[in-house]
């Protein structure tokens, strides 16, 4: 599935609005800067925000007093979510013409082709 490029500002403005979805791709620039809470947001929706461009706005931040104790580390999904390859696919215009039309899922394709291609090639080496 080809994603469409859309400034951050143009990203926000769908988010805030809820018309944002995995279709985009956001297009960031380099002062570009993104609100942690923001960035949480999008990337719930799975669009990735460098983490360079995520920044947070300490004075907003107000102490939980309510919260008493030690802050204790936890596991987090992150080695997980490191295992997630992002690509970039090159085509000409007439298959991104095909893949923008058709109801392919591009992700399960690619994911299936190179599981494919490497069970092929450990038969080989045999």
């Amino acid at each position: 599935m080809t994603k469409s490029r859309i400034s951050l500002a143009d990203a926000l403005s769908l988010l805030k609005q809820n018309k944002l979805s995995q279709e985009y791709e956001i297009n960031f620039l380099a002062d570009d800067l993104v609100e942690a809470t923001d960035a949480i947001k999008l990337g719930a929706l799975g669009i990735d925000v460098p983490e360079e461009k995520i920044y947070y706005d300490d004075a907003s931040i107000t102490e939980d007093e309510a919260f008493s104790g030690e802050w204790i580390e936890i596991e987090s999904d992150l080695e997980d979510y490191k295992k997630h390859i992002s690509i970039q696919l090159n085509v000409d215009a007439e298959v991104q013409d095909w893949l923008s039309t058709s109801k392919v899922d591009l992700d399960e394709l690619v994911s299936e082709l190179i599981t494919g291609f490497y069970k092929s090639a450990k038969v080989l080496e045999k």
